[in-house]
């Protein structure tokens, strides 16, 4: 369910940012924020947080900040095309992926690894890279498979009236 400003088709978070004059269509990028053309990104984490690094060398403060009452996750699936010429390189590509240091290197990527938790307990993860992550508090969702069909659908046939 989409929550409506005023029983119009407008986003809440539209319908508030744009009286302030923070929203605008525009895809947020390292440069649109350095130039200020988007003061606001909500983007994934990963993506912010590298902005925020890069930015951070040039003199200048993104703060990322994650809320609490709408933690939102996924993952990016994976796969070994059936054709690929070579399928065992690729199997071992996607195991070197998901061991102990392919998934630290996701996480000093400033993702969050699949493996994370399991990672921690055995002592293997890189605490300083997982301290480094923007903090969370409260319990990530994950959409159904019919959830996120329903909401690719609902964008798809709505984004462009829902911003204009």
């Amino acid at each position: 369910m989409q929550a409506t400003h005023r029983g119009t088709q407008r986003p809440l978070l539209v319908a508030a940012a744009e009286p302030e004059g923070v929203f605008n269509a525009t895809h947020s990028t390292e440069s649109t924020i350095e130039q200020g053309s988007t003061p606001i990104s909500i983007d994934w984490e990963f993506n912010n947080s590298q902005y925020a690094a890069d930015l951070k060398a040039k003199g200048i403060t993104l703060t990322v900040a994650v809320p609490s009452d709408g933690l939102y996750s996924a993952y990016y699936d994976q796969a070994i095309n059936k054709y690929a010429p070579h399928p065992a390189a690729a199997r071992l590509w996607e195991e070197y992926l998901y061991s102990d240091e392919g998934q630290n290197l996701w996480l000093k990527g400033g993702a969050r690894p699949v493996r994370q938790a399991a990672m921690e307990k055995s002592g293997k993860v890189d605490a300083a890279a997982a301290a480094a992550l923007p903090k969370i508090t409260g319990t990530p969702l994950f959409p159904t498979q019919d959830q996120s069909t329903k909401a690719g659908a609902y964008l798809s046939a709505n984004w462009s009236k829902a911003i204009g």
